[in-house]
């Protein structure tokens, strides 16, 4: 979450919270964001004075014909001296009073003022980008990758790999790595390329490592690097509770490359999960598409920018936009990966997920669909398996595997289309469970 310097003091706001801070002081959410953000994230660290009048104003106007066109000015932009530490705390656990400065709104008015929000603020649909073929990033604004690249030439200049370098099936791209680990009992100190972060999910003095963008020819070197730490002053110990999250980078591909890129997801799931177990399969904070209904909003996040996704399916679209989760960064997150200590299976994971990013920018959409419509029998389905894998690993045999996510995807994109084909058939699975439960089709 972003701190802004509310009344003097930086707090830790969500990003709808932001853009409604942004309304009442009638600038885009970036250039709030700029104005009034923490100067250690790159920011200006202005004072946005909020009032508890403003706060009762503005909350009032939410129910008024026409606000959005007369934004409410609240108070004047001051300097803050950016060498002097500034406190921060949250706005979940800020205390407000009515003595002293009269600019601080109660409790009760701050509460009454965030009820009229979620209430009377409708966002609306967002419009759909018709130019699909062009880029994200220059359909979306997006910050400037942080990758510490003199941080990592210097280490790449001292140190080269120990393992069998990785035969990727793509040097395309780039990607973001998400260890978990527990029994850090002693201080990591990297070199380059990771930061590492508290986690409130794990015990045990667990900490998350989290890498900068890597190029994928840094991709092993860095694994190296940080198991190494690791272990260096450490016992690991990849509970339950621990995973490792991918996130992909898609700031270049177009929308329709994405859009292929999660159809080839859905149509190959049960291939992460075979890998990932039935523990993972069986997690809540991983719930894969074929237990979902969420295909059925992929146009409207995909062409319509929309962040109407559920966080901890096995494949997360939120990173893509900025929403209330995170800011944005472009990125898909893969978080059906286990806690491991084995590099080698963090490897050939993140290579499958570049088999499928290679193959979305490969083949066309109307193509992709056609296939998927016309995939009838277990043979076509294996074939372009086989094609999407050319240099991963095959791990599906059973038929029933195959069919659940083909019939997944076509019942989502086609709908009536596909039930009404797949009556026809007096032998199909369809007809069969009919029959055995002696219900009418």
């Amino acid at each position: 979450m972003p701190a802004i310097n509310i009344n003097g003091k930086f707090r830790h706001i969500t990003w709808d919270r932001l853009s409604n801070y942004a309304t009442m002081a009638g600038v885009p959410a970036e250039t709030f964001l700029n104005r009034y953000g923490k100067p250690a994230e790159g920011h200006q660290g202005l004072i946005f004075h909020l009032t508890a009048t403003a706060h009762a104003t503005y909350a009032a106007q939410l129910n008024t014909t026409g606000w959005e066109t007369n934004p409410l000015m609240t108070g004047h932009t001051v300097s803050v001296d950016t060498a002097t530490p500034q406190q921060e705390d949250t706005m979940a656990t800020t205390t407000f009073t009515t003595g002293g400065f009269d600019t601080v709104p109660t409790a009760q008015e701050l509460s009454a003022f965030i009820d009229a929000l979620s209430i009377s603020k409708v966002r609306p649909a967002p419009s759909q980008n018709t130019n699909s073929n062009s880029l994200l990033q220059n359909i979306v604004k997006y910050k400037a990758m942080t990758l510490r690249k003199n941080e990592s030439n210097a280490f790449e200049r001292t140190h080269t790999l120990k393992e069998k370098p990785m035969e990727w099936c793509t040097t395309q791209g780039m990607v973001g790595i998400e260890i978990e680990v527990e029994n850090i009992t002693n201080p990591l100190h990297p070199l380059a390329y990771w930061d590492i972060k508290a986690d409130g999910s794990l015990r045990n003095n667990g900490v998350e490592l989290v890498s900068v963008p890597l190029q994928i020819k840094q991709v092993q070197l860095a694994l190296e690097h940080v198991y190494n730490v690791l272990t260096e002053h450490n016992k690991p110990d990849f509970s339950n509770r621990t995973s490792v999250h991918i996130h992909v980078n898609c700031r270049d591909l177009t929308q329709n490359q994405i859009y292929n890129f999660i159809l080839l997801y859905a149509l190959f799931e049960k291939h992460f999960y075979s890998l990932a177990g039935n523990k993972r399969m069986n997690s809540i904070f991983c719930v894969p598409l074929f237990r979902t209904n969420q295909l059925n909003v992929l146009d409207n996040v995909v062409y319509g920018l929309s962040p109407n996704w559920h966080k901890y399916c096995g494949i997360n679209l939120l990173p893509l936009y900025q929403n209330q989760v995170t800011q944005g960064y472009g990125t898909i997150e893969f978080r059906h990966l286990y806690g491991t200590s084995n590099q080698r299976e963090i490897l050939e994971w993140i290579n499958d997920i570049l088999c499928l990013r290679k193959y979305a920018c490969e083949i066309s959409k109307d193509d992709l669909l056609k296939n998927i419509k016309e995939m009838n029998t277990t043979s076509s389905y294996i074939s372009l398996y086989s094609q999407v894998f050319a240099k991963g690993r095959k791990v599906l045999s059973n038929k029933k595997d195959f069919e659940e996510c083909v019939s997944n995807i076509k019942r989502e994109l086609f709908g009536n289309e596909y039930l009404n084909t797949v009556k026809h058939s007096d032998q199909s699975d369809y007809w069969v469970t009919v029959n055995n439960l002696r219900i009418r089709g």
